[in-house]
């Protein structure tokens, strides 16, 4: 009699692997990118003579991973949430076919918050949209270094990478009209400031450093900060460390916006 041997099989387990996209798209078009969180030195680097006091004492900041949009929020993006266009650079005030690609700008603090509610509810609340705290705007702008722009600690390569003072023609241009920074984000310096969630303090003391947005809890009426520089400034307010600021309610055709998300994406994939 024959023995016959069974081999038994082995029995494969495969186990699924949900890994966080680095891009996503949502629902009126605004493209994000995910942005690992860590830890940096927020302020002036200290190896130039450059800035003021409000841009001290230079302080160590927490990070958590967020995803903020890869352009400055545009005219047909605010478009089709507001159904109103308030940009002063439309139309045949540009010299492209469509200003629709240009950064919305005349827009205050306030309608720029209006917006991200807006936002919020057209997505049902399934991502949680705001304004960058001033702190991952830095982030975001040093691309995990310290560096003095965008792109890196010289100004030779400027005019690559921001629609500024010497490079704008008097205007706004596209959203992706120059290089974007090591991140991938395009925009960062000129073309327009960008709003921040936070209000505006004389200099960093007791700051938060866990990326938060800082509030003045007195004052309902307090500056707001605004990043980035504009197509009107000159190289030196597109470092990465100048702070601007305003009133909320003040409105200019130098001034935008660009969004977050904050925490992790649901019901998307």
């Amino acid at each position: 009699m024959f023995g016959f041997f069974k081999s038994k099989s082995e029995e494969i387990v495969i186990e699924e692997v949900f890994e966080t996209p680095k891009e996503f798209t949502n629902s009126i078009g605004m493209e994000f990118l995910f942005i690992d969180g860590g830890r940096f030195s927020m302020g002036k680097n200290p190896n130039y003579d450059e800035g003021g006091d409000v841009e001290t004492p230079q302080h160590l900041v927490d990070i958590e991973s967020f995803w903020i949009s890869k352009y400055l929020v545009t005219q047909e993006e605010y478009y089709k949430l507001t159904r109103v266009n308030p940009s002063y650079f439309k139309k045949d005030k540009v010299e492209e076919e469509s200003s629709r690609r240009h950064p919305v700008e005349q827009v205050s603090w306030f309608d720029a918050k209006a917006f991200v509610e807006l936002m919020n509810r057209y997505e049902g609340k399934n991502h949680s949209y705001a304004l960058p705290t001033e702190a991952q705007w830095e982030y975001c702008a040093k691309a995990g270094g310290n560096t003095r722009f965008s792109f890196g600690d010289s100004e030779a390569l400027i005019d690559d990478y921001a629609v500024y003072e010497y490079s704008s023609n008097g205007r706004t241009g596209v959203v992706d009209e120059r290089l974007a920074n090591r991140l991938g984000i395009y925009g960062l310096m000129g073309n327009v400031w960008e709003w921040c969630e936070d209000d505006f303090f004389p200099n960093y003391v007791n700051a938060p450093t866990d990326g938060s947005a800082w509030f003045d809890g007195l004052n309902m009426g307090s500056f707001k900060v605004r990043r980035g520089g504009s197509y009107k400034t000159s190289y030196m307010c597109l470092r990465s460390s100048f702070r601007g600021y305003s009133r909320p309610d003040f409105a200019s055709n130098e001034i935008g916006f660009r969004l977050v998300i904050n925490g992790a994406l649901k019901n998307t994939i």
